[in-house]
C-alpha cells in the first residue's frame, strides 16, 4: 500500500504540473476544458494501476527505486503519522461540515429545494443525495435569480459528488501540497464553469449585471466548500465573464485530445 501511494503522488506530482500547464495555454477558452483536465488528476490519485506504455516516463521517474528501502521501525512510525494526518484533515473537514449544519437547521424553505437561512451572507448548495439550495434573507428579485441559477448548475453538473470525492482526496493525500493547489485550481474552474453555463441562457447585456451581483457578495463566504458553493475567485470570475470565451475550431479539440492522451502515455 504504501509503495502504491508513493508512486501515485510521484505520477500525480508530474501530471499536476502538465495539467497546470495545458490549464494556461487554453486560459481564453471554456472553463469547461480547463475542469475536465482534472478528471486525470483524481484518476491517477485514485487508481493504484500503472500502464506499461511504449512512451510512458515511469522507468525514468523510477530509476534506482527497488521498493521499501527505510528500516521496518521507520516505516511503521511514517504510518502511523500518515494515519494521523488522513484524521485529522478529515476531522477538520468534518467540523466545517457540522457547522454548517447548525446555521442551517433553522433554514424556512421558500420553495422546492430552495431554503432561506438566516445568518449567512451568501448562498450554498448544501447535499449530495438530496441537496438545497440556501440563499440569505434580503436576496430578492433579479440578485436572487442568477443566484438560484448558479447554484442549480452546481447541481446539475453534479458538483456536490465531485467536491465530496476531492475532499476524499484531500484527506488520502493530505502531506502533498500540490495535491492542496490542484484541488483550489479545480474549484476555481468549477465556479467559472457554473458562471459561463449560467450566462449561455441569458442576453449578452447580462454579463455586468452577473459580475455586479458577484461583486457585491463577495464579502464573505458560507458554507462547507466540499458540500457546498457559494462564491469564491471573485476577482478571477469577474474577469473571466467580462473577457468571454474563445470559439473552440475543430484544430483546438484535436488538440486539446490530444494532449489528454499524451498525458496518459507519458504519466500513466
Amino acid at each position: 500500500m504504501a509503495e502504491a501511494l508513493w508512486k501515485m503522488n510521484l505520477y500525480s506530482c508530474m501530471l499536476i504540473l502538465y495539467v497546470l500547464v495545458v490549464r494556461r495555454v487554453i486560459r481564453k477558452y471554456s472553463k469547461l476544458f480547463s475542469y475536465s483536465l482534472w478528471v486525470l488528476v483524481a484518476a491517477r490519485l485514485w487508481v493504484p494501476v500503472f500502464l506499461n506504455g511504449p512512451f510512458s516516463i515511469r522507468p525514468i521517474l523510477l530509476a534506482g527505486f527497488t521498493g521499501n528501502i527505510l528500516p521496518a521501525d521507520v516505516t511503521a512510525v511514517l504510518k502511523v503519522l500518515y494515519f494521523l494526518g488522513v484524521f485529522a484533515v478529515a476531522g477538520m473537514f468534518m467540523s466545517q461540515y457540522w457547522k454548517t449544519r447548525s446555521q442551517v437547521r433553522l433554514a424556512v424553505r421558500e420553495t422546492k429545494n430552495i431554503w432561506r437561512c438566516e445568518g449567512s451572507s451568501s448562498a450554498f448548495v448544501m447535499g449530495l443525495i438530496h441537496p438545497r439550495i440556501y440563499i440569505p434573507y434580503g436576496l430578492e428579485g433579479t440578485k436572487q435569480w442568477y443566484v438560484v441559477q448558479h447554484e442549480k448548475m452546481h447541481i446539475r453538473h453534479g458538483d456536490p459528488w465531485i467536491s465530496a470525492a476531492a475532499m476524499v482526496t484531500l484527506c488520502l493525500h493530505w502531506w502533498n501540497p500540490l495535491v492542496w493547489y490542484s484541488a483550489c485550481r479545480m474549484w476555481e474552474d468549477m465556479e467559472m464553469y457554473c458562471d459561463e453555463a449560467v450566462l449561455e441562457e441569458c442576453a449578452g447585456q447580462e454579463k455586468k449585471i452577473y459580475s455586479e451581483i458577484l461583486l457585491e457578495l463577495s464579502a464573505s463566504q458560507s458554507g462547507f466548500p466540499a458540500l457546498c458553493f457559494g462564491k469564491s475567485h471573485t476577482e478571477r470570475r469577474i474577469r473571466n465573464l467580462l473577457q468571454g470565451c474563445r470559439k473552440e475550431h475543430l484544430w483546438f479539440r484535436f488538440l486539446y485530445m490530444f494532449a489528454i492522451n499524451l498525458s496518459v502515455w507519458l504519466l500513466f
